[in-house]
């Protein structure tokens, strides 16, 4: 009898082990963060975006200086080339003098869509789908000050890619709410996108040429066809992933494109608009909980009305980096 009683406390302890972690019902978790289920209607937190890069390692931004009175080139990655031209750079707080001291450029470069979910910026234009080559973020100081550029020399970024289109243009990009991440583009005819192609070595090479003028956000992108059936994606996850510790993405697979999804506290969820209904895109969630990640994948051949659910895993920052790097 007690061998039984032995065995049926096996079992019993073998089939709640394997119970799951999540549901769409709450599980409460003594002591933890699994315990906060409620939405808040803040924008995302600073503390949620540094957290977040600070671990998943943002792609390296390029740094350097320069000499603003003379013609200047550089090379990134062999690939990438920004031409600037002389005595382009001004104080922002006096545009009329040209800066004759050296000036500190930052350039971010964004042409995976791994490394927009990282930056946690959408190819969007007022809530419509962008196809994106390239998008771009400079700066330049000088003393400690912002600088700006006069727009009768822009500046010049050239690289090279393999399936060119003739359909991409400039966008610039400014910020809704003054941060760096909250980028809304805009179509802006003062820059110009055009193609080039050469040989290199007996090759033939081919890529895009940008001109901006000015500095911080720019791009390559073009507005995705929407002129056929649309549709909107709404997204819930288990109670314990909420919009203070949860970010979520749309990720097109046949184009370029990555849009951030929306919070919703009142619906409890996250969603987008003006899809194509025949999109191939992959839903992505990433959750930082007690400093550890969590992800949320489906992928959708064809979009229809109806919520869309995912269930995170836990998952190491390796793996969810190699997972950015794979879309």
């Amino acid at each position: 009898m007690k061998k039984v009683f032995f065995y049926i406390f096996i079992i019993f302890a073998t089939i709640t082990s394997c119970k799951k972690d999540f549901s769409d019902e709450f599980t409460p978790y003594q002591g933890m963060s699994f315990n906060d289920t409620t939405w808040t209607n803040e924008p995302i937190s600073n503390d949620l975006i540094d957290s977040l890069q600070v671990q998943l390692g943002l792609p390296m931004a390029y740094y350097t200086t320069f000499n603003p009175t003379h013609d200047t080139a550089f090379w990134l990655n062999n690939d990438i080339q920004l031409k600037i031209p002389a005595y382009t750079s001004a104080y922002v707080s006096n545009t009329a003098n040209p800066v004759t001291d050296p000036v500190y450029l930052r350039l971010i470069t964004l042409k995976e869509r791994g490394d927009f979910i990282r930056y946690l910026i959408s190819t969007t234009f007022n809530q419509y789908p962008l196809v994106c080559a390239a998008d771009f973020y400079v700066s330049f100081t000088s003393n400690n000050q912002p600088i700006a550029i006069a727009p009768a020399k822009p500046i010049t970024i050239q690289w090279m890619d393999d399936n060119v289109n003739n359909a991409m243009q400039f966008y610039s990009g400014s910020s809704n709410t003054g941060g760096q991440y909250e980028v809304n583009w805009q179509q802006d005819n003062n820059g110009s996108v055009t193609r080039w192609d050469t040989l290199v070595n007996g090759m033939h090479k081919t890529g895009y040429r940008l001109q901006s003028p000015h500095l911080q956000w720019m791009g390559a992108n073009y507005l995705m066809d929407t002129t056929q059936a649309t549709t909107n994606l709404n997204v819930v996850l288990p109670l314990n992933f909420n919009n203070k510790n949860t970010i979520a993405f749309a990720v097109f697979n046949n184009v370029k494109s990555v849009i951030r999804l929306t919070p919703s506290a009142i619906e409890k969820g996250f969603y987008t608009t003006n899809l194509p209904t025949n999109a191939n895109i992959t839903i992505v969630s990433i959750s930082l909980i007690n400093n550890s990640f969590y992800l949320g994948t489906n992928t959708l051949f064809g979009l229809s009305a109806g919520l869309q659910k995912l269930y995170p895993k836990k998952i190491s920052v390796q793996s969810l980096n190699v997972f950015l790097n794979s879309l």
